[in-house]
């Protein structure tokens, strides 16, 4: 099938000889808010470098100064057990804060996290928020979480503020007194359907991890309706995390006529789903979410899939702009220091991120750094998000949403690489 480069002044152009492809992961649907919590928590993550030099190891050596000051409490919330889960993301947060502490810190202070580990179910990410609270962190970070909905009450009357590169949860997503730096889960989608109809598809079979009531919801009530308005047919059918059949979803997707798959799910989804989808001829498009492992364990079998990013993984290194080739090198080179390189491929882009991200916003904080000036701060903040595009969240697209406005669409071409088909992010804001 031929394969569609997207640009944001030219017309669609093809080129022979690639399969079609996936698109977004949310932590779930990947990554829609990712889509929920990756659709949910996005419905959407990440791969290996280019070969180019990477930079000092995080020692201080180039030029960093590691930092003693009073540390900065800093909690990281993440779906890290279960069946559906992400421990990646944390142990690339760790990765990212002992890289900020040996570089200057936060206007001289360390970062300290306080990390916490949930199934993803709404009483234990509760736990968590009350850790946090009993320990007076500054500001509650999340990773990809499940439970997000359950942290806004107890964190909002404890006065602790919210923050994520990625949005998490229904209720989370839209609360004012939140931050994350996606673009909101309906803009999301509108950028989404865009690429799907460009790459041909008009029936396509959405493939989703059964990540509870919540998540049900977000895709009856936000996906289905916001593809019907693009004017997609869209169909889903959700599989039990811990026993997925791709087999069974898959053939019932060719029963029904459809001429897309959507795979939304964990990355170990993504990679079974693709594989299965190979191996019984699916030869239509496919989306996966913001998943990239699979990139490298299916190999030619992954060409041709498309993915949705908010931040761009470091196999598009080569197509990347240039600023995010230098933050993409910078992060392939400290998860290879904290020997984390066999999770440099996955959705640990976003802990990341996250930390990188959160440094810059308190940088802008003169004097004391509270949970109250960490709040204004990230409600103001206009600036760069580490791997993703600037956003400006004192101006956001939608009133009480999140602040980000672009997403990236790519494609996996030959060698576990993907391809930016615009050359950049795109503004989805816009037509």
């Amino acid at each position: 099938m031929p394969r569609t480069r997207l640009h944001p002044k030219n017309p669609p152009a093809t080129r022979a000889g690639h399969h079609s492809g996936a698109l977004m992961r949310t932590t779930t649907i990947t990554r829609g808010s990712r889509l929920t919590a990756i659709a949910i928590a996005g419905l959407l993550a990440l791969t290996g470098c280019g070969d180019k030099e990477t930079p000092a190891a995080a020692s201080g050596s180039d030029g960093g100064k590691p930092v003693t000051g009073t540390p900065i409490l800093v909690g990281f919330i993440n779906t890290g057990e279960g069946s559906l889960s992400f421990p990646e993301v944390a142990d690339a947060a760790n990765a990212a804060s002992s890289y900020v502490n040996t570089h200057d810190g936060v206007n001289g202070r360390p970062i300290k996290l306080i990390t916490c580990s949930t199934t993803g179910a709404p009483e234990s990410a509760g736990k968590c928020a009350n850790d946090l609270i009993d320990k007076k962190a500054a500001v509650a970070v999340l990773g990809v979480e499940l439970g997000a909905d359950a942290l806004v009450k107890p964190l909002k009357e404890a006065g602790i503020p919210i923050f994520g590169v990625s949005s998490s949860g229904t209720v989370l997503a839209k609360d004012p007194y939140v931050t994350f730096t996606t673009p909101p889960a309906s803009l999301t989608w509108n950028g989404f359907w865009k690429v799907m109809k460009e790459a041909g598809a008009r029936r396509p079979i959405m493939i989703g991890a059964d990540g509870g009531p919540t998540y049900k919801e977000t895709v009856v009530n936000t996906v289905i309706p916001s593809a019907k308005a693009a004017g997609l047919d869209l169909g889903y059918t959700l599989y039990n995390p811990a026993s997925p059949d791709f087999a069974a979803a898959i053939t019932a997707a060719k029963q029904k006529g459809a001429d897309a798959i959507y795979f939304a799910g964990a990355e170990s989804d993504c990679t079974n789903g693709v594989k299965t989808a190979r191996q019984l001829g699916w030869d239509k498009a496919i989306f996966a979410g913001s998943c990239t492992e699979f990139i490298k364990t299916l190999g030619s079998q992954a060409e041709g899939v498309y993915t949705q990013q908010y931040l761009l993984p470091a196999n598009s290194r080569a197509t990347a702009p240039k600023a995010k080739q230098a933050q993409i090198d910078l992060y392939v080179q400290q998860m290879t220091s904290a020997g984390a390189q066999d999770k440099i491929d996955s959705f640990a882009t976003y802990g990341f991120a996250d930390i990188m991200t959160l440094t810059e916003v308190l940088k802008t904080i003169k004097g004391d750094i509270t949970a109250a000036t960490a709040r204004s701060a990230l409600a103001s903040y206009k600036g760069d998000v580490f791997l993703g595009a600037p956003v400006d969240c004192s101006a956001r697209p939608l009133p009480k949403d999140s602040c980000g406005s672009s997403i990236a669409s790519l494609q996996v071409v030959s060698d576990g690489k993907q391809e930016v088909l615009t050359g950049d992010f795109i503004d989805i804001t816009k037509d």
